[in-house]
């Protein structure tokens, strides 16, 4: 098993290498990828836990939306040390370094899940720098789940992930229903009905299955989750206090993972903020039925920060 392993570890760690840089930074170095127009409205991408650059793609539709995506592995990340940045305001501070180097004087930015404290650091902290800031089913005030122990063995080791990326190609259908149970609160027949839709389209199981690879290979992610975890859990309400630009609120009605208090909480402390819910909607809002009417709303929302 170790073998299969380290072989199936070894051939991820060329991949994701292959597709990012890593740059110095005056926090330390960061590993980062761009994608779309350089000329488009900069999205800077905070990404969930665990997680990484590669969660770039998540953001994807917004490339039709002429925006510039800049996705980077937050501290503890992949090949992001965790002395970059271990706290959410010295993350924060990551990012701005990271902009710097790239030339980058404002942008939206976009914290999904677990990203979702170092964005709203990035935006209090950085109010002539923040164009706007989007929360997609983000982390906004204290946050310690308890996870069943079937999901810990699963998703949080690195056996378990290499598991779930494996039978994601052999039998989708059993991971994606799998995946909808653990992060949604959706009853069984609004469950069903969630899988046989994402089922009906190869790329929505793609997109299934790149997420389950995003938490491979874990040893290289362990430090900056394990690190999100313990200061999740010392968060208190005020995280939202003192962002002043244009904010956007994106949660599924039925995460199961982001209690969609998160997203009221957001949206009730921060001024003018936009609160939208997705019917239906689950954790990841990309394969919730509903996700046409958030990408909407990030376009609506998008036109009024350019």
């Amino acid at each position: 098993m170790a073998w299969g392993y380290n072989r199936f570890a070894d051939h991820r760690r060329v991949l994701l290498r292959s597709g990012s840089t890593v740059i110095a930074t005056r926090a330390g170095p960061i590993e980062y990828v761009q994608a779309g127009p350089q000329a488009g409205t900069p999205v800077l991408l905070f990404h969930g836990s665990p997680g990484g650059y590669d969660q770039r793609w998540l953001l994807d539709p917004l490339l039709d939306l002429r925006c510039r995506l800049i996705a980077w592995s937050r501290p503890g990340y992949l090949r992001t040390p965790l002395t970059t940045g271990a706290g959410f305001p010295e993350q924060a501070d990551a990012a701005t370094g990271l902009l710097d180097e790239l030339g980058v004087s404002k942008v939206v930015a976009y914290g999904i899940s677990g990203g979702g404290p170092s964005a709203l650091e990035f935006a209090r902290r950085q109010p002539a720098r923040a164009a706007g800031l989007v929360l997609e089913s983000a982390v906004t005030r204290s946050y310690a789940p308890e996870i069943p122990i079937l999901a810990r063995a699963v998703f949080l080791t690195r056996y378990g992930t290499w598991a779930a990326a494996a039978l994601s190609r052999l039998r989708p259908r059993a991971v994606v229903g799998d995946f909808v149970r653990q992060e949604s609160t959706l009853d069984d027949r609004a469950r069903r009905r969630a899988v046989d839709w994402i089922m009906a389209e190869p790329g929505r199981r793609e997109i299934t299955r790149r997420l389950i690879l995003s938490l491979t290979p874990y040893e290289d992610r362990a430090p900056g989750l394990q690190n999100d975890l313990a200061r999740f859990a010392a968060l208190d309400d005020s995280l939202t206090a003192g962002v002043g630009c244009p904010a956007l609120v994106l949660h599924g009605s039925h995460d199961g993972d982001v209690d969609p208090g998160h997203a009221h909480h957001a949206a009730a402390t921060i001024p003018g903020a936009v609160l939208h819910i997705v019917p239906q909607g689950w954790h990841v809002l990309r394969l919730s039925t509903g996700h046409g009417s958030a990408l909407e709303a990030t376009r609506t929302f998008l036109e009024t920060v350019r």
